[in-house]
């Protein structure tokens, strides 16, 4: 089964419990590509460019700052250059560092070529800028014909009201709260927050796309990617 995920890659400077930090590549293409093929699943993964970033991660959660910004992916690049690695993939993972990576009629162009479309909130949430990431409001009219979106609970309280047939908000171990059409569920984490959390988010995403992709309901796929998850970031099989 195939999975296409498209995002910047990203140059992060890291630091654990406030200890030195250290430098590693990352970006929602790194990660979901990763948790894919750890699964036995094929990743179609398209980097549309680079940016840098400062994570700072403790046990109070992440702190976050953007250093510079990505090019924006345009309808004319996208059919140009992404479309065509992401022929037979059913779901595509748009994991946004920013507000301007994915603009809404690049999206709408991904939507008519016969994608579903799974949209990490977080870019819309940051918006445009660099500097300390600080979390706003996300218009309806910069989702059209997105299928899943999947935000943190920081991210969704700060967003909005907004329409989605699929919504998916992370509370890190402490799980996640999926909606769809048929309901609402809480799935339970383990409780036992990751030492080093980079990248779980756009893990859970693509694993999720991934098991959307193979006709399991939205509690169900959700339910296999947090598992999926759990067992990848403890270094288990």
């Amino acid at each position: 089964m195939k999975v296409g995920v498209v995002g910047a890659a990203t140059r992060d400077r890291i630091e654990i419990g406030g200890g030195p930090s250290r430098s590693q590549p990352g970006g929602t293409p790194l990660y979901a590509a990763r948790a894919l093929r750890s699964v036995g699943a094929e990743p179609c993964a398209v980097e549309i460019g680079t940016l840098d970033s400062l994570l700072a991660h403790g046990p109070e959660g992440t702190r976050q700052e953007i250093l510079s910004l990505p090019p924006p992916l345009t309808p004319q690049r996208l059919r140009e250059q992404v479309l065509p690695a992401l022929a037979g993939c059913a779901w595509v993972l748009l994991g946004g560092q920013t507000a301007g990576d994915f603009p809404a009629a690049t999206i709408t162009a991904l939507v008519a070529a016969g994608h579903r479309v799974c949209l990490d909130g977080q870019g819309l949430a940051r918006g445009s800028r660099t500097g300390p990431v600080r979390l706003g409001a996300i218009s309806q009219s910069d989702i059209p014909g997105v299928t899943a979106l999947k935000l943190n609970l920081a991210e969704a309280e700060a967003a909005g009201s907004l329409e989605v047939p699929e919504l998916l908000v992370t509370q890190a171990e402490r799980g996640l709260a999926v909606s769809w059409a048929g309901g609402r569920q809480e799935i339970a984490g383990d409780g036992v927050r990751f030492d080093d959390p980079t990248g779980a988010g756009d893990s859970f995403a693509a694993l999720y796309c991934l098991a959307r992709s193979e006709d399991k309901a939205p509690p169900d796929a959700a339910r296999f990617a947090l598992d999926a998850v759990q067992r990848l970031y403890r270094g288990e099989r």
